[in-house]
């Protein structure tokens, strides 16, 4: 099967079907709550850094006249030479201004992520679970429950550590290549819909307990698949109050992705039949 965008995008929409469910909303009561806390204490930290976000915009946007009364000739000349560029490239400005609220929105969401994952995961796990045995009508093999949690958030902090270290060398490019503006953000959401797709479709393999490393060679052979089910995700969770109900959605479009579209690369004789 090829790699296609639009199974990508439909995987989260399929997760918020399957979530209405009668049979799964038991197990996306815990998520939600877990998401509705964190995004009281996380979204009040960030609007606290607003106001700095603000003056830092209206600087760039800024139209104020310059003073030149007390400057000599040269220095005149020279400040109205750079107001008068400023205002030709005053495009520039505004690209920088979207740029920023863009990177402010994605920490944001980067933020939110990471802490309700960790939390969240054995629940998750459990969703993952449920939403398998609803679709091929077989549950994942059977494990005490605590042993299940102890994997689960051991694979959180293995994907943690994954997304760490991977996103300081991104963060390093990003800022060597500043200058050129576009490559930092393009690198950065590329970046953050590769980590969204790496969190919310490892939840059936961690439950059949396959490894890491088999997740990442499936999702670069189906890439674009991948990024946008990954970018769709990042996308919803920099919205508030819509991010609170991403994660059981996105966990559920996750397993529904891999078990039939996926899978397919380690289990070729069972994912054609769950195909629909």
């Amino acid at each position: 099967m090829t790699s296609n965008p639009v199974h990508g995008i439909d995987a989260l929409v399929r997760g918020v079907h399957l979530i209405t469910r009668r049979e799964l909303r038991p197990f996306i009561l815990v998520p939600l709550l877990i998401n509705l806390v964190l995004f009281i204490i996380i979204s009040s930290i960030m609007i606290s850094q607003l106001g700095g976000l603000s003056d830092y915009i209206s600087s760039l946007l800024s139209h104020a006249p310059v003073n030149t009364e007390n400057m000599s000739w040269w220095e005149s000349i020279m400040a109205k030479g750079a107001a008068w560029t400023a205002s030709v490239f005053r495009w520039l400005a505004w690209t920088v201004a979207l740029l920023v609220l863009f990177l402010f929105f994605l920490v944001y969401g980067y933020l939110f992520s990471i802490i309700t994952n960790i939390i969240a995961a054995p629940f998750n796990g459990l969703l993952a679970e449920k939403v398998e045995e609803l679709l091929t009508g077989k549950a994942p093999p059977a494990e005490p429950i605590m042993q299940m949690v102890w994997r689960t958030l051991g694979r959180e902090l293995r994907k943690l550590g994954y997304f760490l270290v991977w996103g300081i060398i991104v963060f390093i490019i990003a800022t060597i290549t500043s200058w050129t503006i576009f490559i930092p953000a393009i690198l950065t959401a590329t970046w953050g819909a590769w980590c969204m797709a790496i969190q919310y479709i490892d939840y059936p393999l961690d439950n059949h307990q396959r490894p890491f490393d088999e997740l990442k060679t499936v999702l670069r052979r189906r890439k674009l698949t991948s990024l946008a089910f990954g970018g769709t995700v990042m996308l919803a969770k920099m919205v508030p109050i819509l991010n609170i109900f991403v994660m059981p959605a996105a966990v559920a479009g996750g397993t529904a992705l891999w078990i039939e579209r996926l899978r397919q690369e380690g289990d070729p004789g069972n994912a054609a039949q769950l195909l629909q």
